[in-house]
């Protein structure tokens, strides 16, 4: 470029220098075309996309308009910057450094003070002694402007970023010094200028050059005030979709933005009682010491400690909370955890997270990655050095911790009943409380869980992270899903009286099959339906109430086909169960005998179960049901009605029956007194589930709850299950959430 300018100068005409300049840019267009050299590939790449390309290494654009958007107009200030961020910054990159301490206005004054350099520069030229002189002048101004102008087009996207100097600025000796050189010399020539007199025959030439590299210097500002003043905060928060060090392509984001956030201390997630489930301050963790300490929770002296995460349960909330240290699991749809659905609450700020589909420019292929927008982070960061400012305090007061309807006492006393069932059979297991009234889940543990520390690593080498299929990540409560046995006959009584009340009265016969079981034979199925191994005795014939009482197979079957596909489909789906997978109106009728009394192919989780109990203690109005109690909830239905008061009392008065004559007697003797339903849920080669579903206390007034229990594997419903159930009504009356009568 200085050899076409001064080329140029001397002959006076613009013609070749066009042609050169074509010829210029062709090579490097035919350079990228062959994909020769390598290095000019990549320059290209990353000029044409500074905001996603394939290139490793490829932010460094992304870097330099990170620190020109951080420095906005009036810059961060000498020395409050954060140049050793950006690649390259004390060399190549300085003048990135300039315009984020000094601003825009720091930048325009370099440019101007090399701008009135050049001017002088190319004054002293034309007054050169002699034609040397004057190219000699001209070519050092031109070197030194040029530089200047290529390493600021760079890194301002206008071209390719080239690795040359910035003059005076740029870390280097040989450069300095040649600079020096360079000025020393034009000061030189000045001083054996002729005075007042110019070569007039280049004096034309030489304001064509200068007005050119002027029309460039405009641009380059015009760049600058884009990236600083215009679009200042869309630049400092821009993303840039970069190649990793494993060659994978993902966001990469604002360090001085990241660094920001992590200032942010994360809130803290508390049960309803104010008890921290997990926080990063260890103040939250000591003024609940005393709490903690009844429930047997001794914390290292590290938990909490700067501000790290600590889960004072560990695995216990796993299920509930995730884990914000690992995010193992964090993006399987079989999962609400806390930490991650209410993320933007307990950071302070949504940063928008979205799934994004991108398109790898080396192989074509698709990937789906995470892309998030920090751009509620820049007032923060604009004004970080002065904590004491307006814009700080309120982003710094926004609340950030959320508060669960988990009460921890009942979890540690729930977890503790799960875990000592173990001696009676069976698998993984699964228990939810809920307040009949709204819903609200009180405990819901599942088991097995991760064996998760508190603080620091959250899984030791003994104990390695579970990843794929491993049991312990299942939360069994929300998500599990089992056939629900006889429990939901509870449903299909529901459907019964919501068709028709007068069905309550409606008998069927129960009787013996001839090979030792009692059923009864359903024309047009060939398969029987069959009661409980355990029932030796045929229950003859029956109403709805004591059907339920005694657990009938063979009624529930019969009363389904007269309730009918459509009308038991709709009950089901007012509790979010399925009939099927996939559940269609054929799929249903072909199973409907079956699927009455809970097998066919309906599958339920234990809170929606228990939230079926939970709908018959409140008078037949369903709650939705919820973990999260402050404004950040998203379960925000009021109950719905699924039967009118007096025939849910009817069903309620057979569950009470269940536990005084029926399948769950073993609970007859706790006190408050306990409604429910046992279910015992075959599964094809393995022993049947275990369910006991119900409510408590049955009768009186006051607050009541609701609860669901499945035990893997398990066997008969009262065996394993209901124990487990009786125990969590122990805990609840124990510790106030309900009255004892």
């Amino acid at each position: 470029c200085v050899f076409l300018a001064m080329y140029g100068v001397a002959r006076g005409r613009v013609t070749m220098v066009c042609v050169g300049l074509t010829l210029l840019v062709a090579g490097f267009a035919v350079g990228y075309a062959i994909g020769f050299p390598h290095t000019v590939v990549q320059r290209i790449q990353m000029w044409a996309s500074p905001w996603s390309n394939g290139v490793r290494g490829g932010d460094q654009l992304a870097h330099a308009f990170w620190a020109l958007g951080a420095g906005a107009f009036s810059g961060t200030g000498l020395g409050l910057g954060d140049p050793q961020l950006v690649p390259a910054a004390h060399t190549d990159l300085i003048l990135t450094a300039v315009g984020e301490e000094l601003g825009f206005a720091g930048l325009v004054a370099v440019l101007g003070v090399s701008a009135l350099l050049a001017w002088r520069s190319s004054r002293i030229a034309l007054r050169a002694p002699g034609d040397y002189t004057f190219f000699l002048a001209l070519g050092l101004t031109l070197s030194v402007v040029l530089q200047l102008l290529l390493i600021a087009s760079g890194l301002l996207g206008l071209i390719p970023l080239t690795g040359v100097a910035t003059p005076f600025l740029s870390y280097g000796r040989s450069s300095m010094i040649a600079n020096f050189v360079a000025f020393g010399v034009l000061l030189a020539i000045s001083a054996r200028s002729t005075r007042g007199k110019e070569l007039a025959e280049f004096v034309r030439p030489t304001w064509w050059v200068s007005g050119a590299l002027a029309a460039v210097l405009l641009l380059v500002g015009g760049r600058a005030a884009w990236l600083q003043v215009v679009r200042a905060d869309e630049t400092v928060a821009a993303p840039v979709l970069a190649v990793q060090a494993d060659g994978g392509r993902r966001f990469q984001y604002n360090p001085r933005l990241l660094g920001v956030a992590s200032a942010i201390v994360r809130g803290t997630i508390t049960d309803r009682n104010g008890i921290p489930l997990a926080t990063s301050r260890r103040a939250d963790l000591e003024a609940q010491a005393e709490a903690l300490a009844r429930l047997g929770i001794k914390l290292p002296e590290s938990c909490a400690a700067n501000n790290e995460r600590c889960y004072p349960f560990g695995g216990l909330t796993y299920h509930l909370l995730g884990d914000w240290r690992t995010q193992v699991d964090w993006a399987a749809s079989n999962t609400s955890f806390v930490e991650r659905d209410s993320d933007a609450r307990l950071r302070g700020y949504d940063d928008h997270a979205r799934v994004v589909e991108v398109a790898d420019p080396r192989t074509g292929d698709t990937t789906r990655v995470l892309r998030r927008d920090l751009r509620e982070l820049v007032p923060l960061l604009r004004y970080r050095r002065r904590p004491d400012h307006d814009v700080v305090k309120a982003f710094l007061a926004r609340p950030r911790d959320v508060r669960l309807s988990i009460d921890a006492r009942l979890q540690v006393r729930a977890a503790a009943l799960v875990q000592a069932s173990m001696s009676l059979g069976g698998h993984g297991r699964g228990a939810a409380v809920v307040m009949a009234e709204d819903g609200d889940i009180l405990s819901a543990v599942s088991y097995p869980w991760p064996s998760t520390a508190p603080s620091g690593v959250a899984f030791t080498a003994g104990d390695p992270t579970p990843a794929g299929n491993d049991e312990r990540l299942l939360d069994r409560v929300r998500y599990g899903v089992y056939p629900p046995g006889s429990s939901f006959k509870l449903v299909t009584a529901t459907a019964a009286l919501r068709k028709d009340p007068a069905l309550l009265n409606r008998t069927f016969a129960c009787v013996p099959l001839g090979d030792g079981r009692v059923g009864q034979k359903i024309p047009g199925w060939s398969r029987p339906v069959r009661d409980d191994v355990e029932d030796k005795n045929a229950h003859g014939v029956l109403a709805l109430e004591r059907a339920l009482v005694v657990s009938c197979n063979a009624y529930f079957a019969q009363l389904g086909l007269l309730v009918g596909g459509p009308a038991l489909q709709e009950t089901a789906a007012l509790y979010e169960i399925p009939l099927g997978h996939p559940e269609s109106a054929r799929q249903v009728r072909e199973t409907l005998p079956f699927a009455a009394y809970g097998q066919g192919q309906v599958l339920a989780s234990p809170f929606k179960m228990a939230r079926v109990a939970a709908t018959i203690a409140a008078g037949g109005k369903m709650p939705q049901g919820r973990w999260v109690l402050d404004e950040t909830n998203r379960r925000t239905e009021a109950p719905r009605e699924v039967l009118p008061g007096p025939l849910s009392g009817v069903i309620a008065r057979a569950m009470r029956g269940v536990v005084l004559e029926g399948t769950g007697r073993v609970l007859r003797d706790v006190r408050p007194p306990v409604a429910g339903k046992t279910g015992t849920a075959e599964v094809q080669n393995k022993p049947s589930h275990s369910w006991f579903v119900g409510f408590a206390p049955y009768g009186g007034t006051g607050r009541q709850v609701a609860f669901s229990v499945i035990v893997e594997n398990g066997g008969y419903g009262a065996r394993a299950a209901a124990p487990i159930a009786g125990g969590l009504v122990a805990a609840a009356r124990d510790l106030g959430l309900i009255r004892a009568q």
